[in-house]
């Protein structure tokens, strides 16, 4: 039954880190304006932590109420405890705050979590960014279980509406909306070069290279990727922005190791979490992009930003023109990084695009949450 005045849908959002707040951002701006559709917004893991940034702080500056906070990850943090209370968690919300309908974003574990929780519950699932594959990590196994759990499936790309549908979904529940976190490139709050570097006490003198190095779940060491890349950094002259690695396993070997690895080098700034504002902001004064975060295969082309993409996490994955794919060594990537800086200082970037449907995503989403 489509929502009207007299029966709002109210929907559970939940976002458990960076990685999908600013996926959900502009789609959680549209739905609290809407008149039949009802958010609450649902807050956990990651976001409630100091070591990544505590970014729960960002989401209330952005002026968004918080229904719900989900602390799941421990101390030490361990993922299969995590993911056991996050369903624990997420399911006692659940039997507490009647929503018709739950929207998760990509392939997190904790995602996976509570999209057992809303099955067991018999709350129908809104999936966003199913379809996709990212061979070199866990993730695709959590992303395609999340998709076989979901009802309603908005993709970014026809290329993952195909493969979702290939997995047995009915067509007419499977919709192409593009790239939400995109449109983080419309907003009109970016930081200037001033702001940004008062807020990050460095000079953003060009080059600047923004990069971000997370575990590959699947087969890597990350001890020996974060020494590959800190190898390329140390050969390639640049202003350097280290944005810490995620939670997954591994995780805390990269961040252990930049925080050593930073000191006493003046070109490079580490952050625990910079948000999606600087981030955005960043990415516009960018020579390249650095690392193995699935933002330099959509982010950074979105913007005309050369990336360099590292090792095997992203392997699969659709990306934008102008990634440049090697291994985790250091010349290599020193090799890559330089003729990346090379081609935005002699602003040959014009061919460099994003994969996507133009045009913001979040418009696309509410209408077919709306008319489902």
């Amino acid at each position: 039954m489509r929502p009207t005045l007299n029966n709002p849908r109210t929907i559970a959002v939940l976002t458990t880190g960076r990685q999908d707040y600013g996926i959900l951002r502009s789609t959680l701006l549209l739905l609290r304006e809407h008149s039949v559709l009802r958010p609450l917004l649902w807050v956990g893991g990651m976001h409630l932590q100091e070591r990544f940034g505590r970014s729960v702080d960002l989401i209330r500056r952005d002026g968004f109420d918080i229904v719900r906070e989900f602390p799941f990850v421990g101390e030490p943090p361990d993922p299969s405890r995590d993911v056991a209370r996050a369903v624990a968690q997420v399911a006692a919300a659940l039997e507490v705050d009647r929503c018709d309908t739950m929207l998760l974003v990509g392939d997190r574990a904790e995602t996976l979590a509570a999209a057992f929780a809303a099955t067991i519950a018999l709350v129908p699932i809104i999936h966003l960014h199913g379809g996709e594959e990212s061979e070199g990590a866990i993730d695709n196994a959590m992303r395609h279980a999340i998709t076989k759990l979901s009802h309603l499936h908005l993709v970014s790309h026809e290329v993952h509406a195909r493969r979702v549908r290939q997995m047995g979904e009915d067509p007419r529940t499977v919709v192409v909306v593009g790239a939400p976190g995109l449109d983080n490139m419309y907003r009109t709050d970016l930081p200037t070069r001033c702001v940004l570097e008062r807020e990050l006490g460095c000079s953003l003198t060009p080059p600047i290279v923004v990069v971000t190095l997370h575990p590959t779940t699947l087969g890597g060491d990350p001890r020996s990727e974060v020494e590959a890349v800190a190898g390329a950094m140390e050969a390639v002259p640049a202003a350097y922005i280290v944005t810490q690695a995620n939670a997954d396993t591994g995780g805390a070997v990269i961040r252990d190791y930049w925080r050593q690895w930073v000191h006493g080098r003046h070109n490079v700034v580490l952050a625990d979490g910079l948000g999606e504002a600087r981030y955005w902001g960043l990415l516009r004064l960018a020579s390249a992009v650095l690392g193995n975060s699935s933002s330099g295969l959509a982010e950074a082309p979105a913007v005309g930003v050369p990336a360099v993409n590292v090792g095997d996490r992203q392997r699969g994955r659709l990306r934008g023109t102008g990634v440049s794919d090697v291994p985790a060594e250091s010349q290599p990537i020193a090799a890559a990084l330089r003729q990346a800086i090379t081609l935005s200082e002699t602003k040959q970037t014009a061919w460099i695009q994003a994969p996507y449907p133009p045009g913001p995503a979040a418009p696309r989403i509410v209408e077919a949450i709306a008319s489902w």
